[in-house]
């Protein structure tokens, strides 16, 4: 009988503790993990834009016709759309040199800022002489393969083309198209990213 009491007492506190906890604790705000340190340290609740003109000239802002479908074959998957990324070839050792690639994955926001924010790319580009490489992830900033994001998502039929395996093979589509433009075919890729971006 002593052992019951002392369980349900132990029953009652453990319950009295949590109830209290639970009236006194304040919901967790969880940042978003990313490579942009102004992102970790800023009110999210202020944002701002900022544009691909506001780069230094050493980045140029090229479009890709990116394939909407990279895994069926209806008549759909044949469409495309204009795929943003961004590049730096100030320190490019060149195509003989076999100097990297550093390609960095755009995660679920516009690469605007990516280029001046992911500051340890531009740090390391100059001793390996790399290729710097931003790309944009589908649905985000420019590279919206429809109207809007939020009109792409509201669509049933248009939502399915919004997912990690499109973006990682949006990726390998692009970064083949680069390295055949600058004739780096044996240049390796060294691939960088954050938040989503870098979990793809």
């Amino acid at each position: 009988m002593k052992m019951n009491k002392l369980f349900l007492f132990q029953w009652l506190l453990l319950l009295i503790f949590t109830k209290t906890s639970l009236i006194f604790s304040k919901p967790h705000k969880i940042p978003r993990l990313t490579p942009l340190i102004e992102n970790i340290i800023q009110d999210h609740s202020n944002t701002f834009s900022s544009s691909t003109n506001d780069l230094p000239k050493e980045f140029e802002t090229y479009y890709y016709k990116q394939t909407l479908d990279h895994f069926n074959y209806g008549p759909k998957s044949y469409s495309t759309f204009k795929q943003r990324y961004i590049i730096s070839s100030k320190y490019w050792g060149g195509s003989n040199s076999s100097s990297p690639i550093f390609a960095y994955l755009g995660a679920e926001s516009s690469i605007d800022r990516d280029p001046l924010g992911v500051g340890f790319l531009t740090d390391f580009a100059p001793q390996f002489k790399a290729l710097l490489v931003y790309m944009e992830h589908r649905y985000y900033g420019e590279s919206t393969p429809f109207k809007t994001m939020e009109e792409a998502v509201n669509d049933e039929d248009t939502r399915g083309y919004f997912n990690s395996a499109q973006a990682i093979a949006d990726y390998a589509e692009l970064l083949l198209h680069i390295k055949e433009k600058y004739s780096a075919k044996n240049s390796p890729i060294i691939v960088i990213g954050g938040s989503y971006g870098g979990r793809s």
